[in-house]
C-alpha cells in the first residue's frame, strides 16, 4: 500500500504500479496452485489471463524478464516491476523503534525457526505451544511500524494530517516496549530467586 500510494509519483506511474501488483498476485496465485494441486491450476491460470487481457486493454504491454517470463509492467517509458522491493521500500521511510522492517524479514526468511521456538514438550513428551515474549513482541512491533507507514502514507495521499494517529500507534509503541522491559525485569528477578545468583 505505501508503494502504491507513494507521494509525489504521477498517474501514469501510479496505474502501472497498481497494474504490476495485480499481476504479481495473479502470478503468485498461479504458483500457489501447482503446491495445491492439478485441478487447482486451470483456475489460477484464468485469474492471470483475465488479468493480463485488462491490463493489456488499458494500454500497457508486460514486460519479461532475462527468463522469459512475465516481470513488469510498461506503459511508454514507465516500468514497474511486479516484485516490490522491501528493502528500498524501508529505506524511504523514518527509522522505527525497532525497524519493522527488519523484523518482518527476520520473520519471513526464518519462519521455520520462528516455528520451532514456538514448540515446546510437556511432561508426557506431547508438542504444546508456548508464548516467547520475545516474538511476541517483535511480532507486535512489526504490526505497529508498518500500520504507522501505513496511516502516514494514505493520509498523506489523501490530504488529511495524519498527526493524531500516528501519536496513537506510536504510544502503543512505546506501551508493548514498556511491557517488554517489565517483563525481562520479572524474569531476571525470577531467575535469581530460582538459581540464588546475584550474577545472573
Amino acid at each position: 500500500m505505501c508503494h502504491l500510494y507513494e507521494g509525489g509519483i504521477g498517474p501514469e506511474q501510479r496505474a502501472v504500479r497498481i497494474a504490476a501488483a495485480w499481476l504479481n498476485g495473479a502470478q503468485q496465485h498461479q504458483v500457489a496452485a501447482k503446491d495445491v494441486g492439478a485441478q487447482a491450476v486451470p483456475g489460477a491460470d484464468k485469474i492471470w489471463e483475465y488479468a493480463e487481457r485488462t491490463v493489456q486493454r488499458a494500454g500497457m504491454s508486460i514486460g519479461l524478464n532475462h527468463r522469459g517470463r512475465p516481470s513488469s509492467a510498461v506503459l511508454g517509458p514507465v516500468r514497474e516491476q511486479f516484485a516490490v522491493s522491501l528493502t528500498n521500500l524501508a529505506a524511504k521511510r523514518p527509522t522505527h523503534l525497532p525497524a519493522w522492517y527488519r523484523i518482518s524479514s527476520a520473520a519471513s526468511h526464518s519462519s521455520v525457526w520462528m516455528v520451532a521456538q514456538a514448540f515446546a514438550s510437556d511432561e508426557d513428551d506431547e508438542p504444546v505451544m508456548r508464548a516467547d515474549p520475545e516474538i511476541v513482541t517483535a511480532s507486535v512491533l512489526a504490526v505497529l511500524g508498518a500500520f504507522e507507514d501505513l496511516v502516514e502514507t494514505l493520509g498523506s495521499y489523501h490530504g488529511a494530517d495524519p498527526h493524531q494517529a500516528l501519536l496513537t500507534v506510536r504510544r502503543r509503541t512505546l506501551a508493548v516496549l514498556d511491557r517488554q522491559r517489565t517483563w525481562r525485569r520479572r524474569v531476571q528477578e525470577d531467575t535469581r530467586l530460582l538459581h540464588g545468583n546475584d550474577s545472573l
